[in-house]
């Protein structure tokens, strides 16, 4: 199967619906937590630990579809409080244009292997392909 490649223009485009669906799923992991540490403690009545434990199905259940539209879309989410990857061409190599929430555009790139830690600035849009007419 062929993967989607992203131009960087493309690729910025979608930057406030990533900002978006990220600000809602960060607000349902952080409640996720809440759950887990309520749920943990001994004291929790077993009716009550129930609707604890429905809630935190609904959420996992929200997080998990919000993460799947974004690979639907050609995206590799990377850590699901905020990091993504989009499959880009740089001259003869298909790399990952990179971004992480809270960056209001695509600033970084790396390799396929090296992961964020070897993000590195984008320093010429115009050595990215792109992938289609402006």
């Amino acid at each position: 199967m062929r993967m989607r490649t992203f131009g960087i223009d493309e690729a910025n485009r979608l930057v406030p619906h990533l900002a978006r669906t990220f600000a809602s799923v960060r607000g349902w992991l952080t409640r996720l937590e809440e759950l887990k540490d309520v749920l943990e403690d001994a004291h929790v009545a077993p009716g009550r630990a129930s609707a604890f434990e429905e809630e935190r199905a609904v959420l996992m259940d929200r997080v998990r579809k919000e993460l799947e539209q974004l690979e639907e879309m050609g995206l590799e989410v990377k850590a699901v409080d905020g990091l993504v990857d989009f499959r880009a061409v740089m001259g003869d190599q298909v790399v990952y244009l990179c971004w992480r929430y809270g960056e209001e555009a695509i600033g970084h790139w790396h390799t396929l292997d090296s992961g964020f830690s070897g993000r590195q600035p984008i320093r010429r849009s115009q050595d990215f392909a792109r992938t289609y007419l402006a």
